[in-house]
């Protein structure tokens, strides 16, 4: 997890704190977070401002007076923002104290996820964010150039999805939500798609995401805010981790696609 819709709501809940805010000293415990040297990240970042927080696809960027810094919560990653007196917690990795009395402590039980120091003029124009394609709700993009991307595509149309470098911000759980709504199997090849599909799939997709922000994203097993926010998406479900397909009371189907769990109805999803 999480996905757009919920690195969204952390980005909302953490802009309202930390605006204005300077990051005096950075603790970190597990260097891999942190790409690249850990001492030039400090060196960077440490009595900066946070000017502004925004969010593309699924990644945290963190703008400062001078540079900023991504941040992929991969998995399970966690911000918490405690007074600086709080009790110890478990797998805290990066501390960053702040001028005003409370720390933001960042939190990975499995430790995937990275922050990386970026100059502004290069957030979007380097990679990571240079390697990604259009958030999958835009309001505006190329149908075109989506089209001629994905009908080269010999894989399923579920990890062209997953793979962030067409569509971007999409990830397990909204990828069959939107395939459900576009009425298309997870197990349709790219090359099969029309144009007429792919709209339906970028129509779904915005509705979808959009719809799953306002409810604060999706709360399940595999992800909870940290931030004291509850997702009310998980009661709109209609074929992830369901048993039963919600539009049609067909029995929902559960399949390794791409080693990823996939769940979708064969009733009401066609295999183009």
């Amino acid at each position: 997890m999480p996905e757009l819709p919920e690195v969204e709501v952390v980005r909302q809940v953490l802009k309202q704190s930390l605006i204005g805010k300077t990051i005096l000293k950075i603790d970190c415990f597990y260097s891999n977070i942190i790409e690249g040297s850990l001492k030039e990240f400090k060196s960077k970042v440490e009595n900066k401002k946070i000017t502004d927080i925004k969010r593309y696809a699924k990644y945290l960027i963190f703008i400062l007076e001078e540079g900023a810094f991504l941040s992929h919560l991969r998995m399970e990653g966690k911000y918490f923002y405690l007074p600086k007196n709080h009790e110890p917690m478990k797998h805290i990795h990066v501390i960053f104290h702040l001028d005003n009395g409370y720390d933001l402590l960042y939190a990975d039980v499995r430790k995937f996820g990275r922050m990386e120091y970026k100059r502004v003029e290069e957030i979007y124009s380097t990679p990571p964010l240079s390697k990604l394609g259009i958030e999958a709700n835009a309001k505006s993009y190329d149908i075109k150039a989506i089209v001629q991307k994905m009908s080269h595509k010999n894989k399923t149309i579920k990890e062209i999805l997953l793979d962030q470098t067409i569509l971007s911000g999409l990830g397990n759980i909204y990828v069959d939500e939107v395939l459900h709504a576009s009425g298309i199997s997870p197990l349709t090849k790219g090359r099969n798609l029309k144009e007429k599909d792919i709209q339906k799939i970028l129509d779904a997709s915005k509705e979808i995401l959009d719809h799953a922000i306002e409810l604060k994203g999706t709360t399940i097993r595999s992800y909870t805010s940290s931030l004291g926010v509850i997702g009310g998406y998980q009661n709109f479900l209609q074929v992830h981790t369901q048993s039963i397909c919600k539009k049609c009371n067909s029995k929902i189907q559960k399949i390794k696609i791409g080693g990823r769990t996939t769940y979708y109805c064969s009733n009401c999803q066609r295999e183009l």
